[in-house]
């Protein structure tokens, strides 16, 4: 059971990042500060704007993701359910590298740093930190997945509205972590996937495709690959309204949605459902940017698991975070 409660949270990951970020309670401080702010997002509001990503061929957008895993699982003949939390930080940034004949974007992710720990009930099962030396990774199975992550560059493409088309490097990256000899095949296959990766960069998902006025709303349907198999998101995002944010005017949008499960894959020798899934969250968009600079997004489902000998119900939620490195 140990592999379960490892890697199965790990899926979630790849529905979610496009709108994942920051804590509200920090945006209502800087919400009572700035005057001159308040007027300026006051007058922004007084008209419907087009929101949309914005890319400078040359600069690069420093990322700063952090993001909370709980699971409770109740297994057969055990008096207690098991509870496992992982805890994941990664350093990362975007680059636009140049546009493209089809006024979409080629870009570079390449990641800095990353941290993971996870824990079961009191217990440290498994850390890693990609600052210590590799002598300190131990027999640790993520470890030279995540480390050998570190300095990789994928390379995505996008359409003229800034939806990624396709991303290529993963099938590189792979490689490079599969000829060290290290790695664990089928956890591999698991964290690393063009699928996974694509979410890194889907920004421009969460973006409306006309101009909007508070009180707006604006749907956004989709089918996400994971080693656990398709799933499907479909969330209405509205725009609240505009407040100061970091010393900016910016655009405040709500989501709320669902997460389903559309097929079931048992590659891994389980089978996983989502008998019932909710996605919340917000984010603060910078016209000034044309970035969303942070947005917080909250995951809670309740999970069905088959294993041959088995089955079980796991209740699972994931908090992740992501914010726009500013000064760069």
């Amino acid at each position: 059971m140990k592999k379960l409660f490892i890697i199965l949270p790990l899926c979630a990951v790849a529905g979610c990042l496009l709108c994942s970020g920051c804590s509200k309670s920090k945006n209502k401080a800087n919400q009572s500060g700035n005057t001159a702010d308040s007027t300026t997002a006051g007058a922004a509001s007084e008209s419907p704007v087009a929101m949309k990503i914005k890319w400078t061929v040359g600069k690069a957008f420093p990322m700063h993701m952090e993001m909370k895993q709980t699971t409770k699982t109740d297994v057969p003949n055990q008096p207690q359910p098991v509870v496992q939390v992982i805890n994941i930080n990664q350093d990362f940034d975007f680059s636009a590298l140049k546009q493209l004949d089809n006024g979409g974007w080629e870009l570079e992710l390449k990641f800095d740093s990353e941290t993971m720990d996870i824990s079961q009930g009191d217990r440290s099962v498994m850390s890693f930190n990609s600052a210590h030396s590799p002598d300190q990774d131990g027999n640790n199975p993520v470890a030279p997945i995540m480390r050998g992550m570190i300095g990789a560059r994928i390379q995505y493409f996008t359409d003229a509205n800034g939806k990624v088309e396709r991303v290529e490097g993963v099938n590189e990256l792979k490689n490079r972590i599969t000829a060290s000899g290290q790695q664990n095949q089928a956890m591999l296959n698991q964290m690393i996937s063009e699928d996974s990766f694509k979410q890194y960069g889907s920004f421009a998902d969460a973006m409306p495709n006309h101009a909007v006025a508070i009180g707006d709303s604006w749907t956004m349907e989709k089918d996400v690959t994971t080693f656990i198999g398709v799933l499907g998101l479909d969330i209405k995002f509205t725009l609240e309204n505009w407040e100061p944010h970091d010393g900016r005017p910016c655009a405040h949008v709500a989501e709320e949605g669902k997460m389903s499960t559309k097929s079931i894959s048992t590659a891994t020798g389980m089978a996983v459902e989502i008998t019932k899934g909710k996605i919340t969250g917000e984010y603060w968009y910078d016209p000034t940017q044309g970035m969303i600079v942070e947005a917080d997004n909250d995951q809670n489902m309740a999970l069905k698991i088959t294993t041959r000998a088995q089955t079980m119900t796991s209740q699972f939620s994931q908090t992740v975070r992501v914010t726009l490195l500013a000064g760069q």
